[in-house]
C-alpha cells in the first residue's frame, strides 16, 4: 500500500491504518472534487500493464495531488468528508503532513 507522490513518479510506503484512512478519503474525493478535463483520477493516473495480473493496480496506489485537494475545500466540506470516513479533518491534515515530510527526504 502506497502513495504516488506525483513528484517525478515517487512512491512512498504507508502504514496500514494511515493507508486505509487516506484510501477512503481518496474514494470520496474522486466524486466530491471537480477534475481537470473531466478525467477520472483513478483511471488517468494508473499504470498500464500488459496481460492479466492477479492484483488490482488501482487499489494500492493513492494520488497525492488528489488527496491534497482536501486542503482547498471549505471548512464545512472538510468536516463532512472526514465525518463520512470516520475521522477528523485534523487527522487527515496530520497524515498529509507526514507524507509531505517523507517526500522531502527523497
Amino acid at each position: 500500500s502506497g502513495i504516488n507522490a506525483e513528484y517525478g513518479g515517487s512512491f512512498l510506503p504507508l502504514a496500514e491504518k494511515r493507508y486505509r484512512r487516506l484510501f477512503m478519503l481518496h474514494n470520496k474525493l474522486v466524486t466530491a472534487v471537480p477534475h481537470v478535463a473531466g478525467l477520472n483520477p483513478k483511471k488517468f493516473r494508473t499504470a498500464k500493464m500488459p496481460g492479466r495480473w492477479l492484483m488490482n493496480p488501482h487499489r494500492n496506489i493513492l494520488d497525492y495531488q488528489l488527496l491534497t485537494s482536501f486542503l482547498s475545500l471549505s471548512h464545512t466540506e472538510r468536516r463532512e468528508l472526514a465525518k463520512h470516513i470516520g475521522t477528523t479533518p485534523s487527522q487527515i491534515v496530520d497524515d498529509l503532513i507526514v507524507i509531505q515530510k517523507a517526500m522531502m527526504i527523497f
